[in-house]
C-alpha cells in the first residue's frame, strides 16, 4: 500500500515536480499547503460512498482527525476559514485512501491540484485549467496526448 522511492526516482519526481510549479506560477497560482490531517467532521459526508476509505486518527486530547483523502476539502476549509472571496493556488502533496492496494493504486500517493476559486466570467476559469493542463503535458514531454470532452450534466462537475 506504501512504497519507498530510490535517489533516482527522486530526481525524476523533483524535475516534475519543478515543471508543474513553474506552470501553475506562470498562470499567477500561489503554493498552498495545508495539513495532512483534518477534523474528521469536516471530512465525512463530503465523499459520499468514499468515506469509508478515509483514515481516521484520535488525538490525546479526544478530538476526532483523519488523514486527507484529497485536496480539495482541505482547500475549501482553507478559502472558508479566511473569508477569502477568491484563490488561484496550487498545492502538491501527499493524501490517503484506505484503500485495498493492487497494481498501480496505493494507500499513500501524491495529488497535484490547480484550483480557481471564486467568480469567473464565461468559464474563462475551465479554460484556464485546460490551459495549464496541455502546457503541463507538452512540457513534461510525456509523448502525444489527447483532451476530450464531454457533455456532462450541469449537476455535475466537469472531467479532463
Amino acid at each position: 500500500g506504501t512504497r519507498d522511492f530510490s535517489k533516482e526516482q527522486m530526481t525524476i519526481r523533483k524535475e516534475a515536480f519543478s515543471v508543474i510549479e513553474e506552470v501553475f506560477e506562470r498562470h499567477g497560482a500561489t503554493a498552498l499547503d495545508t495539513p495532512v490531517f483534518e477534523l474528521r467532521e469536516t471530512l465525512m459526508g463530503k465523499y459520499g460512498e468514499d468515506s469509508k476509505l478515509i483514515y481516521d486518527l484520535a488525538d490525546q486530547g479526544g478530538e476526532q482527525y483523519s488523514l486527507r483523502y484529497d485536496l480539495t476539502v482541505p482547500l475549501a476549509r482553507f478559502v472558508a476559514m479566511n473569508g477569502l472571496p477568491s484563490l488561484k493556488r496550487y498545492q502538491i502533496a501527499k493524501v490517503y485512501r484506505r484503500d485495498n492496494p493492487s497494481k498501480g493504486r496505493y494507500r499513500e500517493f501524491y495529488q497535484c491540484d490547480f484550483d480557481i476559486a471564486g467568480p469567473s466570467e464565461n468559464m474563462a476559469a475551465d479554460f484556464e485549467v485546460v490551459r495549464v493542463l496541455t502546457e503541463l503535458l507538452e512540457e513534461l514531454k510525456i509523448g502525444d496526448f489527447e483532451v476530450n470532452f464531454y457533455n456532462i450534466p450541469a449537476t455535475k462537475k466537469y472531467c479532463f
